[in-house]
């Protein structure tokens, strides 16, 4: 597995973080890191995968990823991602206790079964500034001016996901809270036959609405979106539990094995069977 070096990605010894606007994220084989790392979606979607567990991610989600973790992106559609990546144990020149937000926002955003709220339009625009006025300090004296600047846009957006993850109240218009209500009901009942028509009814928007939303933000139709998710969560579920292969069908929505074995091997090139005999491989 690689892993993603320090010396590779800070600019100099002094640096205690790095900033990285990428508009085409790479999908990187699973890796690791030296470093923790803080993630923004700034536009589009895609499956972020963490120590096996799948989650789906867009616009205006964000998260933190730790020097423990391993992880990797699958069917990114458009994915542009703000990297900030923090040093373990390099001291800041004006900041002080930023562990405190960053473990605030691991917390309410590690667990997938968590309703992250994501940032809205102005709050994403804010750091998108806030991450330009880092990446437009193009200077190699790294002196006190470069230093309180820098550290002052990073310090105010962490401030900004600190306040947006411990939040508990709705920051979001009708017409855009029914679109996140939307996402989550698909990925809360993938293993369900979904009522479109009641699903519509409960989220306020029309189904013409809805499906080109769900195909705007992930890249899918309703229908293939919920399968993709239906075979990443069969094989989270392959690597990191004891089910049975059938267990797992029946709990991923597939009404027998054999449904679930054909549309395995079709998107992966593998049988559930030989995914879990790799997973049995790589620990022993």
């Amino acid at each position: 597995m690689k892993i993603l070096r320090v010396d590779d990605f800070f600019l100099s010894d002094d640096h205690a973080f790095s900033l990285f606007d990428m508009h085409h994220q790479m999908m990187e084989d699973v890796h690791g890191h030296e470093f923790d790392e803080l993630v923004i979606v700034r536009h589009g979607s895609g499956f972020h995968i963490i120590n096996d567990q799948v989650q789906f991610i867009c616009q205006g989600d964000f998260f933190l990823v730790s020097s423990c973790d391993i992880h990797c992106y699958e069917s990114a559609n458009e994915l542009s991602v703000i990297n900030i990546l923090l040093h373990r144990t390099r001291n800041f020149h004006f900041i002080q206790n930023i562990d405190i937000l960053k473990e605030g926002i691991r917390q309410r955003t590690l667990s997938p079964k968590n309703k992250r709220l994501a940032l809205n339009e102005n709050e994403l625009e804010k750091i998108i500034r806030l991450a330009g006025v880092v990446n437009n300090k193009n200077v190699t004296d790294y002196d006190a001016d470069y230093f309180s600047s820098t550290e002052s846009a990073l310090l105010a957006i962490i401030s900004l996901l600190y306040r947006c993850a411990t939040t508990k109240e709705e920051k979001t218009g009708r017409v855009e809270s029914g679109k996140r209500y939307l996402i989550n009901h698909l990925l809360e009942n993938y293993h369900c036959a979904i009522s479109w028509q009641g699903l519509c009814e409960t989220s306020g928007i029309t189904k013409r609405t809805m499906f080109r939303f769900i195909k705007q933000t992930t890249g899918y139709t309703p229908e293939k979106f919920q399968l993709r998710y239906r075979l990443l969560k069969t094989q989270e579920l392959l690597r990191t539990t004891d089910y049975s292969i059938g267990e797992i069908a029946l709990m991923c929505g597939f009404t027998h094995h054999a449904r679930l074995t054909e549309a395995y091997k079709k998107q992966f090139s593998r049988t559930p069977s030989q995914e879990r005999a790799r997973v049995s491989n790589s620990v022993i």
